[in-house]
């Protein structure tokens, strides 16, 4: 900062160079929050994961159609000859992760399957 400002002209040029180190300062801090979100990024999708497969989705038609499907795939299907406990957990598991997946993306998969019955009954 200059401390020999004689006249309002020199004022208004040391307001215009700290109104710049300032909004240099801003864009750099700005960066900074940007790489720091890119580091934690694949943390956040490991929480994500953790989240989908511990967390209970909410009861309803669409649990109860993931609960049978897994099922009838892993449980009779897949892990048939597998010991007790990898029949009782990785079910339980695979269930509550599909369940939240389909119930967060549920109007995706209902646009996509819109588009697929109409392209279907077309064709014909």
């Amino acid at each position: 900062m200059k401390n020999n400002i004689q006249s309002i002209e020199d004022i208004r040029a040391e307001r215009a160079n700290l109104k710049n180190k300032l909004a240099l300062s801003q864009l750099h801090m700005h960066t900074r929050v940007q790489a720091i979100q890119q580091e934690l990024n694949p943390a956040r999708q490991a929480l994500g994961v953790v989240k989908d497969v511990f967390a209970r989705p909410r009861k309803g038609l669409l649990y109860v159609g993931v609960g049978i499907g897994v099922d009838l795939l892993l449980r009779r299907r897949l892990l048939k000859k597998a010991g007790w406990l990898p029949r009782l957990v990785v079910p339980f598991l695979v269930q509550n992760a599909a369940a939240n997946v389909i119930q967060r993306n549920s109007t995706s998969f209902l646009e996509k399957g819109l588009r697929w019955f109409k392209k279907a009954t077309d064709k014909r």
